[in-house]
C-alpha cells in the first residue's frame, strides 16, 4: 500500500483545512466523501475531484466502501464517539476531530473498541504534531528556564453574536467554549507540567473554575486554574464570544518562555511562521519556525504514516490514547465545576 485512502465524514470548515494538507502529504490521499447536505456534497466534492460514486449521502456507506482505508471525522462534537465505534467495527483506521468524545465515559468505549479492533486511533489536535511543539519541550527539558511554576493559557475568539442555531451556542450538539476550545489549554498545561516530573503529562490534583453561561445555556466564556501535584499551577481562559491573546506563557525560576501562537500556527492554511520566545536576564531571544507546510499537513502525514507502519497510535508528543482519555477527564471536572453538564453525561 503506497498510500492510504481517506474519506471524510461531515464536511464543514475544518474538513477543507484537512483536505488541503492531504494535497501535500507523501502518505495520504483523499477519496471519499460523505455529508447528508447535497450542496456541500457538490461544492466539496467538486472542488477536490472525488468521483460522484465516492460521494455519499450517508455516513454508514461510507464506513461500508472498500475504496477507502481511513476515516476523518470532522462532524459536531456529539457525533463523534458514535461513529468512531462504527469505523472501527467497519475495519477503518480512525483520526477524529476533538473532542474525541464528550466524556470520559464515551471515550473509553471508543478506545476500547478500536484496541479490540485493532485500527489505528487519533484525536485530532493537530497543534501537538506541529514542529515547534517538540522544539519547546526540548527546551523546558534543557532547563533554559529552570523549573516549570507557571503556565497561563488562552483560547478564545468573538462570535459578534449569539446564533442559537449554530452548533456552538446549541447545547445538545455539545457547544460552548470548553468543549470548542478550552481543551487545548488543557491538554497543553497537562503536557507541560507533566515535563517537571519526567512524564509526558500529567493529570492536576485540584481544579478551581468559574465562567459565564449564556441565554442558550452554553459556556460562553470559562476559566480555570488547574493545580499539579508538582507545584505547577496553570491558568486557562477560553470563550466564543470574547477574543483571548491564545497564546502561553511558561514561566520558570529562571526565565519565561512565550508561546505566540500555540493553537494554530499558518492558521489561513500555509506556508507557516510561529515564533517561541525566551526570556531571561531582560534579555529576549526570538525562535523562528518557518515552513511551506500546512497547518493540517503534520497531522496528516503523521497519521498516514503511522497506519501505513501498523501502529495504532501517534507518538508524544501526538495525541495517545492515554492522554485523550485524562484529557477529557479534566475537562469533565471543568464543566462540573461550572455546572455545565449535557445530556451525555447522564448516559
Amino acid at each position: 500500500m503506497n498510500k492510504i485512502r481517506w474519506g471524510i465524514i461531515g464536511l464543514g470548515s475544518i474538513a477543507n483545512n484537512f483536505a488541503d494538507a492531504l494535497k501535500q502529504t507523501y502518505s495520504g490521499e483523499l477519496v471519499s466523501i460523505a455529508s447528508l447536505n447535497s450542496e456541500r456534497r457538490k461544492i466539496f466534492g467538486d472542488k477536490y475531484n472525488i468521483h460522484n460514486v465516492l460521494r455519499f449521502d450517508n455516513y454508514e456507506k461510507l464506513l461500508k466502501s472498500e475504496s477507502i482505508d481511513a476515516v476523518y471525522i470532522a462532524t459536531p462534537h456529539t457525533f463523534h464517539a458514535d461513529l468512531s465505534i462504527k469505523a472501527a467495527h467497519a475495519g477503518k483506521h480512525i483520526l477524529c476531530e476533538k473532542p474525541g468524545a464528550i466524556n470520559f465515559k464515551q471515550a473509553k468505549k471508543v478506545i476500547d473498541v478500536v484496541k479490540e479492533k485493532g485500527v489505528f486511533y487519533k484525536e485530532g489536535f493537530m497543534y501537538r504534531c506541529h514542529p515547534q511543539i517538540p522544539a519547546l519541550l526540548d527546551y523546558i527539558k534543557d532547563n533554559i528556564i529552570g523549573e516549570i511554576k507557571k503556565i497561563t493559557s488562552s483560547f478564545g475568539f468573538d462570535m459578534g453574536k449569539i446564533i442559537p442555531e449554530h452548533r456552538l451556542f446549541n447545547k445538545n450538539l455539545a457547544g460552548g467554549s470548553i468543549l470548542d476550545v478550552g481543551l487545548y489549554p488543557v491538554s497543553f498545561s497537562r503536557m507541560i507540567a507533566g515535563v517537571n516530573s519526567g512524564k509526558k503529562f500529567i493529570n492536576p490534583i485540584h481544579i478551581d473554575a468559574n465562567a459565564k453561561i449564556g441565554e442558550t445555556g452554553v459556556d460562553e466564556e470559562a476559566h480555570a486554574v488547574l493545580r499539579f501535584d508538582n507545584d505547577v499551577q496553570a491558568e486557562l481562559h477560553t470563550a466564543i464570544m470574547k477574543n483571548m491573546h491564545n497564546n502561553s506563557i511558561i514561566e520558570g525560576t529562571d526565565g519565561k518562555i512565550i508561546v505566540d501562537n500555540p493553537w494554530m500556527p499558518g492558521k489561513d492554511g500555509g506556508p507557516y511562521h510561529s515564533t517561541i520566545r525566551i526570556i531571561k536576564n531582560n534579555i529576549e531571544e526570538i525562535k523562528n519556525f518557518k515552513g511551506p507546510e500546512h497547518l493540517f499537513f503534520f497531522e496528516a502525514e503523521l497519521s498516514s504514516q503511522s497506519i501505513l507502519k501498523q501502529k495504532q497510535q501517534v507518538p508524544h508528543p501526538g495525541m495517545t490514547w492515554d492522554d485523550t482519555l485524562d484529557n477529557l477527564k479534566v475537562l469533565d471536572i471543568w464543566r462540573k465545576k461550572i455546572n455545565y453538564q449535557l445530556k451525555e453525561d447522564l448516559q
